[in-house]
C-alpha cells in the first residue's frame, strides 16, 4: 500500500477516528488521582494525538501529492543521469550544430613590418548565424583581443561586448564598427594604457529573415573569402542567402517578394521573421558562446550600439537582465522602439517587401497595417522604456546614456537618467559638438569603452 491509496488512508484513519471517541467515552472513567489515571490520561492523549495528527498529513499528502510512493518519501530509488548545460556557456556542446560558421579576416590592428601574430595583434572573425529559435540570420564580425590568445589567459574568459550596428538600409554587416569607429585600435590602446580589461567585441550589423533563394539558375553560395575585405552576405556553409543579400552566383536577383528585415530588435507577434529580439537576446549569444571561451554568468556580458542600435542595446539589457548586465547607448532614443531605417514602429513597418499588408492573422480587428503592435496599446507601452522606467520596478542593469550636448538626444538621455533608480543605474554624458555616426563618435570611444570595462567581469 503507498501513502495515497485508500486502503493505507482507511487503515490510519480509523484507528485515530477510534481513538478520538475512546478518549472522550473514557476520560471521565481515569478522571481520579494517582499514578495509574494519570498515565491513562497521558496514553489517551497522546495516542489520539499522534493517530489524528498522521491523519491529517496522509489527507494532505493525497491532496497535494507530495510523495506519491514510499521510495519518494524514503529516498529508496536512485538513478543515474547525466545533466548537460543549457545555457550558452559550454562552447560547442551548447551551440546548435550546423547553425554557426566562422571564418578568419584580416581585419583589425596589424603592427608594420611583423607578420600578423593573434597573441600581439588580437584577431577578427566572421560568423555567419542562423538563429535556430528566432528562423533569423546575420553576420557578426568579433574582435578577440591578444590577451585571448596568450597562454596566461588561457583558463580565463574574457567579457563580452555586443556591438549593434545599423545604418538603416539593412546593407550593414557589422563592419561599421571596425571600419568606421576603428573599435579594435580603440580597444587595443585602452588595454596597452591600463584604462581598460580585455575585452571580447562582437559587432553585429542588419538583422534578416532567412528563406530559400529562387532564382532560374540557382547554385549555393560556398567559401568565401577566409581573408581581406568581407563579401556579400551568404548563409553559413552555403546553405542559403538571407533577405537583402543579392542571391547566389550568377546574379539574378530573387523574382518572388519576401518579408524585409525585422523592425529594429522587437518580437512583433503574428509577423513573418518578427523574432529579431529573440535572435539579439538568445540566438546570438548562443552561437557566441558555442564559438568562444566566453564567460557563464550575466556580469560578463554587455551591450553597445548608437542610434536604432543604442536604443536596442538599452532595450535588450532592460528586457533581459538575466543575461546582460551593461549597455552603451550613443544617440540612442528611449520611447517605443523604431524600426531599422530609425522611424517610429508605430508609423512605419513594411511587413511584405514592396506591399503595407499584414500578415494573415498577425493584428488585431480594426488595427492599422502598419502597426507592429497588432493594435495593442499595452503591447506598444510595455517596448517603450521611458514608461517601464515610470510604471515597472527597475531592471538591475547599468546604462551609458551618450549624447551630444544639444538636440533631441540630449533631452531623451536627460529624462531617461533622471528616471533610473535603484537597482538600475544610468550614467549621462553629453560630448561636444553633433557626433552622428560611428566615424564622428570615434574619438569619444575610449571612455566608452573604459565605461563598459569597469561594469564587467571576467571569470
Amino acid at each position: 500500500m503507498e501513502p495515497v491509496s485508500a486502503a493505507f488512508l482507511v487503515l490510519v484513519c480509523a484507528p485515530a477516528a477510534a481513538c478520538g471517541v475512546a478518549a472522550v467515552v473514557l476520560w471521565p472513567r481515569f478522571a481520579g488521582r494517582g499514578v495509574r489515571p494519570l498515565a491513562a490520561r497521558t496514553g489517551l492523549l497522546l495516542g489520539s494525538q499522534a493517530l489524528l495528527t498522521a491523519a491529517v498529513v496522509l489527507l494532505v499528502n493525497r491532496y497535494f501529492v507530495f510523495y506519491a510512493t514510499w521510495d519518494d518519501l524514503l529516498g529508496g530509488t536512485t538513478t543515474n543521469a547525466t545533466v548537460k548545460q543549457v545555457q550558452p556557456s559550454r562552447g560547442a556542446e551548447a551551440a546548435p550544430a550546423g547553425l554557426v560558421h566562422r571564418e578568419t579576416t584580416a581585419l583589425g590592428p596589424k603592427r608594420r613590418g611583423h607578420q600578423r601574430d593573434p597573441a600581439e595583434d588580437g584577431r577578427v572573425d566572421r560568423l555567419d548565424v542562423e538563429g535556430a529559435r528566432s528562423g533569423l540570420g546575420a553576420q557578426a564580425y568579433v574582435y578577440l583581443p591578444p590577451e585571448y590568445f596568450q597562454p596566461r589567459y588561457a583558463n580565463r574568459r574574457l567579457p563580452v561586448v555586443i556591438a549593434v550596428s545599423d545604418d538603416g538600409s539593412g546593407a550593414d554587416t557589422g563592419t561599421a564598427w571596425l571600419r568606421q569607429a576603428r573599435l579594435p585600435d580603440a580597444a587595443v590602446a585602452a588595454i596597452r594604457a591600463a584604462r581598460a580589461q580585455p575585452v571580447i567585441y562582437a559587432a553585429v550589423g542588419a538583422v534578416r529573415r532567412f528563406a530559400p533563394v529562387r532564382t532560374p539558375s540557382a547554385s549555393p553560395v560556398h567559401g568565401g573569402r577566409s581573408e581581406g575585405e568581407p563579401g556579400e552576405p551568404k548563409g553559413p556553409h552555403g546553405r542559403q542567402a538571407p533577405v537583402g543579400s543579392h542571391g547566389p552566383v550568377g546574379g539574378a536577383p530573387e523574382a518572388a517578394s519576401r518579408p524585409v528585415r525585422p523592425a529594429g530588435c522587437l518580437d512583433l507577434p503574428g509577423v513573418p521573421g518578427g523574432q529579431a529580439e529573440t535572435f539579439l537576446a538568445q540566438d546570438l549569444p548562443l552561437a557566441l558562446a558555442g564559438a568562444y571561451r566566453l564567460p557563464e554568468a550575466r556580469a560578463g556580458w554587455g551591450l553597445a550600439g548608437i542610434g536604432t542600435g543604442g536604443q536596442c542595446a538599452a532595450r535588450l539589457a532592460m528586457l533581459h537582465s538575466d543575461r546582460f548586465t551593461a549597455a552603451a547607448s550613443l544617440n540612442g532614443r528611449f520611447g517605443p522602439p523604431a524600426d531599422g531605417s530609425g522611424t517610429d514602429a508605430r508609423t512605419v513597418v513594411k511587413l511584405k517587401a514592396g506591399t503595407g499588408k499584414a500578415p494573415r492573422g498577425g493584428a488585431k480587428a480594426g488595427s492599422k497595417p502598419d502597426d507592429p503592435y497588432g493594435g495593442s496599446e499595452p503591447y506598444r507601452l510595455d517596448q517603450d522604456l521611458t514608461w517601464r522606467l515610470q510604471h515597472l520596478p527597475p531592471p538591475p542593469v547599468s546604462v551609458l546614456a551618450a549624447a551630444s550636448a544639444t538636440g533631441p538626444d540630449a533631452e531623451a538621455a536627460g529624462r531617461f537618467a533622471a528616471l533610473a533608480r535603484p537597482p538600475m543605474h544610468v550614467d549621462k554624458v553629453l560630448v561636444p559638438g553633433d557626433p552622428a555616426t560611428l566615424k564622428q563618435w570615434r574619438d569619444h570611444l575610449p571612455a566608452v569603452l573604459e565605461w563598459l570595462s569597469a561594469r564587467l567581469r571576467a571569470e
